[in-house]
This record gives structure tokens, sequence and C-alpha cells, in this order.
């Protein structure tokens, strides 16, 4: 087909960019730093400033160390935490303040070890003390020794045995299903996203609305399957694209509007495989291209694979997958 083979030549005509900034200052040595500043070594920061070495946050500031958070501030080490300060080694708490090595707590204060709390202050790995009791415990602490810090996560775990588990992690949701979902509405088989709404089969995204089968995106309306994708609307099948609207199948470029297979292209309206066309070639070209992918079952996301490693690695997963569902034979 011809659409198909120009397109992924367009793809290989060009070195893919290393890193990927929308709208941030400061953050020369980060990776999907969008609407952030000052961000050092981190690997997706939302509305994030001054975090260093964190991955897919959002909101979070003077952070360090913090992966999947949202609205933290002066934390270190935290994974899927909400609106914690100054709180550290902490793992799926929210509102804590002044805790250290907490896992599933909730609006805690002063606590250090603790598991499966609410609104408790001054525990000692769930033990209540007294604020003096407390501070004294603190203090005959090593934390700088990793032995010390090894028997502490592992004291933790103990107590976690102890006490029911959470299934799911949702904080200020309505509707919602899937895991680690903070502030949302309507949004089903989600994972690891943040203020959105009526989206489905979205993992590590935030602030989307009316969206399935998004990676990644951000501030995203009315889309379908998108990677790495932000400030986008009505598009489907994006890659690594900003501020596009009304396109498909466009990768490595921003400010697109009504473009069809286009690559490293930036400001550009009704273009075809980056060649220009009026609106009315543009609407009749773009029926006939995506009727003919329909037809051949191409209409998919895989038409991004064209590297000899992403066909290796589609060909091996699909293989894994046989292997561990094999088809019954009746």
């Amino acid at each position: 087909m011809d659409f198909i083979t120009e397109f992924q030549r367009l793809l290989l005509e060009k070195p893919r960019y290393n890193l990927k900034h929308v709208m941030s200052e400061g953050c020369d040595f980060s990776d999907t730093a969008v609407k952030s500043k000052r961000c050092y070594y981190c690997f997706g920061a939302f509305y994030c400033e001054d975090v260093y070495f964190g991955r897919y946050s959002r909101k979070c500031s003077s952070c360090s160390g913090v992966t999947f958070c949202a609205e933290c501030e002066w934390c270190t080490e935290c994974v899927d935490c909400v609106h914690c300060y100054n709180s550290d080694y902490c793992q799926d708490c929210q509102n804590c303040i002044d805790s250290q090595y907490c896992k599933d707590c909730f609006g805690c204060k002063n606590c250090f070890g603790c598991a499966g709390l609410y609104q408790k202050q001054y525990r000692f790995f769930n033990e209540q003390l007294t604020k003096e009791e407390y501070e004294k415990r603190i203090l005959e602490l090593d934390l700088c020794n990793p032995d010390h810090r090894a028997a502490v996560q592992q004291r933790v775990e103990e107590l976690r045995k102890t006490i029911p588990q959470i299934a799911t992690h949702q904080y200020q949701t309505e509707d919602c299903s899937g895991d680690h979902i903070s502030e949302s509405k309507d949004c089903h088989q989600c994972y690891d996203i943040f203020a959105s709404e009526e989206c489905l089969y979205t993992i590590e995204a935030n602030a989307n609305t009316s969206c399935s089968d998004l990676t990644v995106c951000f501030e995203t309306e009315a889309s379908y399957s998108c990677v790495q994708s932000p400030l986008c609307f009505g598009s489907n099948f994006l890659f690594h694209m900003d501020s596009t609207h009304m396109s498909e199948f466009c990768a490595y470029g921003r400010n697109l509007k009504n473009c069809f297979g286009c690559v490293y292209m930036e400001n550009k309206e009704y273009h075809i495989l980056n060649k220009p066309y009026s609106p009315e070639d543009y609407e009749k070209e773009v029926a006939k291209i995506k009727k003919e992918l329909m037809d051949a079952g191409k209409y998919n996301m895989g038409l991004y694979l064209v590297s000899d490693y992403e066909k290796k690695r589609l060909e091996n997963e699909t293989d894994s997958v046989i292997q561990s569902n094999p088809p019954v034979l009746k």
C-alpha cells in the first residue's frame, strides 16, 4: 500500500529527538517535561518545579526521587503519594505530613514505619506514643546506616502482612476503575492518571478529557490511541506530537491541524504525507486512505513499528503471549 510505504519511509528519514520538552524551563537533562521548571534528570514531569530524579509526577515541588506522585512538597523517595509534605520513603500515602517509611496511610502526621493508618499522629511502627516518646525513638535511629534502613523496610513489610491490603488506590475520584487514580471522574481501566474525565484504557497520563488508549499524554481531549502527545484535540494515532488538532498518524512534530501521515513537521495545515492539499482534496484523499487502511486491518498504531528492533520486539511479545495462552484444540 503506497500510504504505508511512504509513511514508514518518513519515519525513518531523520533521527528521532532524544528529549521532549513542552513549555518547560531549566529541564535540560529531563525527558517529557511539560510546563515544568528546574527539573533535573526526570522522566515525566508535569507542572513540577525543583524536582530531581523523578518519574511521571504532577504538581510536585522541591522533591527528589518521587515516582507517580501528585502535589507533593519536600518529599524524598516516595511512590504513588498524593498531597504529602516533608515525607520520605512513603508509598501509597495521602495527605501525610512529617512522616517516613509509611505505606497506605491517610491524613497522618509524625508517623514512622507505619502501615494502614488513618488520621493518626506520633505512631512508631503503628504503636501509639506520646510526642516526647516519639521524638526520642526517632533520635535513636541511625538512618544513615544502610543496614538500619533495610531493617526498617523489612519491619514495615512484616507489619503490612498483619493488616488488610487496599485493593485499589484512588483519591478524590468518582465512578472510576483501575489503580492509582487521583482527582478524576468517569475513568475506567486507567492506571496512574491524574485530573482526567471520561477516559478509557489510559496509563501514565493526566488532565485528559474524553479519550481512550492514551499513554503519557497531557491535556489532550477527544483523542484515541496516542503516545507522548500533550495538548492535542480530536486526533488519533499520534506519536510524540504537541498541540495538534484533527489529525491522524502524525509523529515528531507540533502545531498541526488537519494533517494525515505527517512526520517531522510544524505549523502546518491540510497536509498528507508532508505534502500540501486543498481542504476539499484533503478530505477526499483522507477518506480514501482510511478506507484502504481499515479494509486491510492496518488502521492502528502498528504502522509505527518500522525499525528492526520494534519488529523483533513485537514478534517476541506475540510469541510470549501465545506460549502463556496456548490455543485450545477441540
